[in-house]
């Protein structure tokens, strides 16, 4: 708890020295700062705990953070896909010799409305960067191919890996094939 205060103490410290120097985030020269308080965040993710900060049914995803959500949880009977839009929270980022490291995957499983298993698919997705700046945001577009999944409830469920880390987090979204 004391780690997290004085990762915030940090934050607001840069935020307050570039405030008040007068200069902006595009500045070359600044740039120093903008990567520490950038690493001050990827410290403050590791401490966090894996999880889901979107997990949304979506008619259309067009970018991270910029998607249409399905106004209820239905899709008409002969729909093709169904889109899942996903954003991951605190994935782990490692950091060794000036470069950051993250390694998500995730498994996808279908239920009906029994429970019944129709659909395991294990490292559906996967995302590995090794880059020279931190990614401190990603998403994870998920589409369900459906076509022949007749009316009824249904249960789309998402498990996140953070290898790097080893932990694991699920979430489940329940949805409906109507006429």
């Amino acid at each position: 708890m004391k780690k997290v205060l004085s990762m915030k103490v940090i934050v607001l410290f840069l935020i307050m020295m570039i405030s008040l120097t007068g200069t902006t985030f595009a500045q070359r020269e600044n740039y120093e700062i903008v990567l520490k308080l950038k690493d001050v965040i990827v410290e403050i993710q590791n401490q966090g705990k894996l999880g889901f900060r979107t997990f949304i049914l979506c008619s259309k995803i067009i970018t991270m953070g910029h998607y249409v959500s399905l106004p209820e949880p239905k899709v008409k009977i002969g729909t093709e896909e169904l889109l899942i839009y996903i954003e991951p929270a605190n994935v782990f980022t490692s950091t060794q010799e000036g470069r950051y490291e993250i390694w998500i995957t995730q498994d996808i499983f279908l239920l009906d409305e029994e429970g019944e298993l129709l659909l395991e698919k294990a490292d559906a997705i996967s995302a590995h960067f090794n880059t020279a700046i931190p990614i401190l945001d990603l998403y994870l577009p998920n589409t369900l191919y459906m076509s022949t999944l007749p009316i009824g409830k249904y249960t789309y469920k998402a498990v996140l890996h953070d290898v790097l880390r080893g932990t694991t987090a699920t979430k489940s979204i329940d949805f409906e094939v109507v006429e």
